[in-house]
């Protein structure tokens, strides 16, 4: 979002923001299920990361010199006055209505943590372009940047690519690889997908209004071969867990801060 505002060509008309899982009855239950996958670990250690982040980005609004921050979408689309739009489910009447108003050429998917359906695919005029966090099609699926590190690759990935009704199985249009570096953590490789992710979507939206054809081959090649991770579960996380660190405070803290990315 700090990117695409950046780029006097388009017009970013409307923001959509996943909710969590709300604390309803049925909430909970669906949490419930969730941390009985992960493991009860796991989720302390998301409840103890988010924490961490929320004062970060509060030292972030207080501390002076920190111009450069990036900041949230929900945070831009408010200071520019932006239409936003919190929902629970994708795919329900109110947000493809939502949508569906804004009448727009093209919609981007950015780390969005639900599955479009058919209607939703449909509704803009272009299509809808997805940053997909791993090189594509060799770690297709949830949490490819666990996967990169579970699986002690020595170099990570980031495809973006159209959304069709399959799981990141859409027309490639660009895509780029990094090395992992030792003692990576799964932030640091999830920030460095969203930091090349970015500069990706911009030279494909570039490319799109200058009708530029940019789907690219993917040729028949070791690192090109299909694969499909599902979400990882306990006995996965058990595994990483004793190969890997999850996050570091200075990695989160880097994320708030974020001194020399515009470099």
């Amino acid at each position: 979002m700090n990117r695409l505002v950046e780029m006097p060509e388009i017009e970013v008309v409307a923001v959509v923001k996943a909710q969590p899982l709300p604390f309803s009855r049925q909430g909970k239950s669906r949490i419930k299920r969730h941390l009985q996958r992960v493991g009860w670990r796991f989720g302390w250690l998301l409840i103890y990361q988010r924490a961490v982040q929320a004062l970060g980005y509060g030292l972030s609004l207080v501390v002076p010199g920190l111009r450069n921050r990036l900041l949230p979408a929900w945070r831009i689309a408010r200071e520019r006055n932006i239409p936003l739009h919190r929902c629970d489910n994708i795919n329900d009447a109110a947000t493809s209505e939502f949508i569906r108003s804004c009448e727009p050429d093209l919609l981007v998917s950015a780390y969005f943590s639900q599955i479009l359906g058919a209607e939703v695919i449909q509704l803009p005029r272009l299509g809808v372009l997805n940053i997909h966090p791993g090189w594509l099609p060799s770690y297709r699926g949830a949490m490819s940047y666990f996967w990169v590190l579970h699986n002690r690759s020595e170099r990570g990935g980031v495809t973006v690519h159209w959304i069709d009704e399959g799981v990141d199985t859409g027309q490639i249009l660009a895509r780029r690889s990094f090395p992992i570096r030792a003692k990576a953590t799964q932030e640091t490789v999830l920030t460095m997908t969203a930091v090349i992710g970015a500069r990706l979507l911009r030279r494909v939206i570039r490319q799109l209004r200058n009708g530029q054809p940019v789907a690219i081959p993917v040729a028949d090649t070791a690192d090109s071969h299909e694969n499909y991770y599902p979400m990882p579960g306990d006995c996965e996380f058990a595994s990483y867990f004793r190969q890997h660190r999850f996050f570091r405070i200075r990695d989160v803290l880097g994320l708030i801060v974020f001194r020399g990315w515009r470099r």
